[in-house]
This record gives structure tokens, C-alpha cells and sequence, in this order.
């Protein structure tokens, strides 16, 4: 008989150790497999955890990252920063505007000859208008100065010079003839006002001429009392509204014939030419009164009225002509501005109290009685009659001895 290979004894023998030493193979007993069934709720829930596992799967092989939440909006990407554009150099413009944008630095300066200049952004250097507007937005920055001749200089609230302020006003229709004309317009009003001087002199002039008894009076009236000269003034002043409105009412009732309308023209040019003589003649012994205070400090002796008017007139109208030379000096500007207020202070104040003084003058010698008698109806033109004279009357005198004889 043959034995069998010795591996394949062993392999027989292994296996029946392990039946024999198993408990269970004796005791076994025929079992049955059941199958319950599943409820649709969990299938449902296996379903989704199935779904959710393989958009996992599926987001991590494209290298992204699912996560449950709520549908939002989408949020708009917040816009790109402007870019900062750089100009290096000076910017020159002759009879155009300038406008610095506010992304834009100007490295240099920014000059216009007859045009307007608009600043939003910065500029390194100098920013200068000659015979145009300058504008500084909000936001602007000028490190330099900022000159502005013949314009207006506007600055918003948020801008900021980092120098000077240089300004001088603009003469109205300077730019009529041409833009360059606009950068002189400190020289047209100095002209202008010189004009003005000398106009007002040839005023002066005439009224001493004319009427040098009358002006005088008003002057030493002046000097005796100047407090009821600057009040009966400021009630001439304060009674011109109120008498425009009853000027109005009279000269509409006279309108109403035909007749009436002549007499209502004259009443208005009588009414205007009394305030405008006023006025002038006001002014004018306004002049007189500061040349005898002026006059002999820089000259010896009393002025004369002449003298007296003519100082006062040139020195009132000087402190305009030279308000305008330090509207053009830099960083004195404000003392222009200073001497521009005395000026028109000094005119109202003057011509104030010579106008009021002349009204009380005229008054006190019955001016305007004297003219009313001579113009009343019967009284032939002439003088009023002189009155009695107060007291009992002399008897006639009777014959003298001499014609007695005779």
C-alpha cells in the first residue's frame, strides 16, 4: 500500500485537530437566515448620506470644499482702487483752464495766463491764475503757494495750502477787451478811483466858488456843535424811506389831470436833486472839516477854505487808491482791506454830519421861508415886507422954527 506525500499526512492531520478541538461541531444545531425589512425613512436617510458622500467625493476631486448653508446673495467685488497718475514738471496754459483730477500729482507748477484754474488733487509746487478763477475742492492739497490776480480765489471746506495766499480783485469788464487785460486790474481800479478824485475836487471846487458864505458857515457851525450836525444828518438818512412813500403818493395823486403831471415830474426832480445836493455839498464840507485838522500839520498858518476842502478830499479818496496798492503786496493784503473801511466809514461819517450841518444852517437862517414868501401869489417877486417894529409908535414931528418964520 502506498503512503501518502508527507505534506499532504500533515496537512490531514491539521485539519482534523482543528474539527475535533472546535465545541461547536458537536453541538451545532441547523440555524435559519431571517431578512427584516427596512423602513423608507431610513432608506431615505441612506439615500441622502450616499448623495452627500459621493458630492464630497466629487468636491475634493476638483480640490474644493463643499459646505451646507443657506442660499445668500452674491456679494459684489469690491471695485479696483484708482490708480495715483503722475505729472512731473510745471503745467502752463495761456487762455485755457487747468483742472487737476484727484488721482492725478502734479510734481511741479500749475500755472494759467487768462484762464480758470480747478485743483482736486495735489500739486507739489505753486498753483497760480492770472486773470482767472483758482478753485480748491475738497480734498485738494497745494504744498506751494496759491496766487490768484485778477479772480476770485475759492476754497472748500478740506483743502489745504501749504504757503501763501496771494489775491488781487478783478476790475469788472476788464476781460471785455482781452484776458490779459484782467492781470492789470488792480491798475484799472487805481485809475478808476483817481478818476473818482478828481471828479470830486472839481465838485468841491465849484461849490467853494458858488457858494463859499453858506459852506463856511456850515464848517464853524461843524465846530461849535458837531453832535446835532451828525443827528439832524442821520434823520435826513432816516427819513428817506418814509419819504419816498409819501413822494409816491403825491405824485400819483397828481397824475390824475393832466395838469397835475408837469407839476408831479417837477416835485420828483426836486425831490431827487434836494437829497443828491445834499449829499455832494454834505461831502463837501465833510472835506473841509478834515483839511483844517490835517492842514497845519504839515503846513504853517490857517488853510483857507479852498486849501481846507481840497486836503480833506485828497486824503479821504488817497486811503482808497492806496488800499488798492497793498491788495497786491503779498501777506498785506489785509491792511488794503483796513484802509478800505476807514475810507467809506470816513466818507458816510463826514458827509453825515456836513449834510446835517448844512440843513440846520439853512434853517437857522429861515432859508426856506425867505423862498416860500418870495414865492407866494401877490407878493410880486420881491423881498417879504419888513415888520414893525415893536413898541409904542413916535408922534410926527411938527414944523421946525425955521419954517415957522418963513
Amino acid at each position: 500500500m502506498r503512503r501518502l506525500p508527507e505534506r499532504l499526512q500533515t496537512g490531514l492531520l491539521a485539519l482534523l485537530a482543528m474539527l475535533l478541538a472546535s465545541p461547536w461541531v458537536a453541538m451545532a444545531e441547523p440555524r435559519t437566515m431571517r431578512f427584516r425589512p427596512v423602513p423608507a425613512e431610513s432608506v431615505a436617510a441612506i439615500d441622502a448620506r450616499d448623495r452627500a458622500v459621493a458630492a464630497a467625493d466629487s468636491a475634493a476631486a476638483v480640490g474644493a470644499v463643499v459646505v451646507d448653508a443657506p442660499d445668500t446673495p452674491d456679494t459684489p467685488e469690491p471695485p479696483d482702487e484708482p490708480r495715483t497718475r503722475s505729472t512731473s514738471g510745471d503745467v502752463v496754459r495761456f487762455g485755457s483752464d487747468v483742472t487737476v483730477e484727484r488721482d492725478q500729482v502734479v510734481d511741479g507748477d500749475v500755472v494759467s495766463f487768462g484762464g480758470d484754474v480747478e485743483v482736486k488733487g495735489q500739486v507739489k509746487g505753486n498753483v497760480s491764475a492770472m486773470g482767472g478763477d483758482l478753485t480748491l475742492v475738497e480734498g485738494a492739497r497745494v504744498d506751494g503757494d496759491v496766487v490768484c490776480i485778477g479772480g476770485t480765489l475759492r476754497e472748500e471746506t478740506g483743502s489745504t495750502v501749504g504757503g501763501q495766499r496771494v489775491t488781487a480783485p478783478r476790475t469788472p469788464g476788464a476781460k471785455i477787451f482781452f484776458p490779459m487785460l484782467a492781470v492789470v486790474g488792480t491798475g484799472f481800479q487805481m485809475v478808476a478811483h483817481a478818476m473818482g478824485l478828481l471828479l470830486m475836487l472839481a465838485i468841491a471846487w465849484l461849490i467853494v466858488k458858488l457858494a463859499p458864505g453858506r459852506t463856511q458857515h456850515a464848517i464853524d457851525f461843524i465846530h461849535r456843535d458837531p453832535g446835532s450836525s451828525f443827528v439832524v444828518g442821520l434823520l435826513m438818512w432816516a427819513l428817506l424811506i418814509p419819504s419816498v412813500i409819501a413822494l409816491a403818493l403825491v405824485v400819483a395823486l397828481l397824475c390824475i389831470t393832466i395838469i397835475g403831471i408837469p407839476l408831479a415830474a417837477a416835485v420828483g426832480l426836486a425831490y431827487c436833486a434836494f437829497f443828491v445836493v445834499a449829499a455832494m455839498w454834505g461831502t463837501v464840507v465833510g472835506y473841509g472839516i478834515l483839511g483844517h485838522r490835517l492842514y497845519p500839520k504839515f503846513r504853517t498858518g490857517e488853510a483857507t477854505l479852498m486849501q481846507a476842502v481840497l486836503w480833506g478830499g485828497i486824503a479821504l479818496h488817497g486811503l482808497r487808491i492806496a488800499s488798492d496798492l497793498f491788495h497786491v503786496v503779498p501777506v498785506f493784503g489785509f491792511v488794503g482791506g483796513i484802509l478800505t473801511a476807514f475810507h467809506f466809514i470816513g466818507l458816510w461819517v463826514l458827509g453825515t454830519i456836513g449834510a446835517g450841518a448844512l440843513v440846520r444852517g439853512e434853517y437857522d437862517r429861515r432859508s426856506l421861508q425867505t423862498w416860500w414868501g418870495r414865492m407866494r401869489p401877490g407878493s410880486g417877486g420881491g423881498a417879504p415886507p419888513d415888520m414893525p417894529p415893536s413898541g409904542p409908535v413916535p408922534p410926527p414931528a411938527g414944523p421946525s422954527s425955521a419954517e415957522v418964520i418963513s
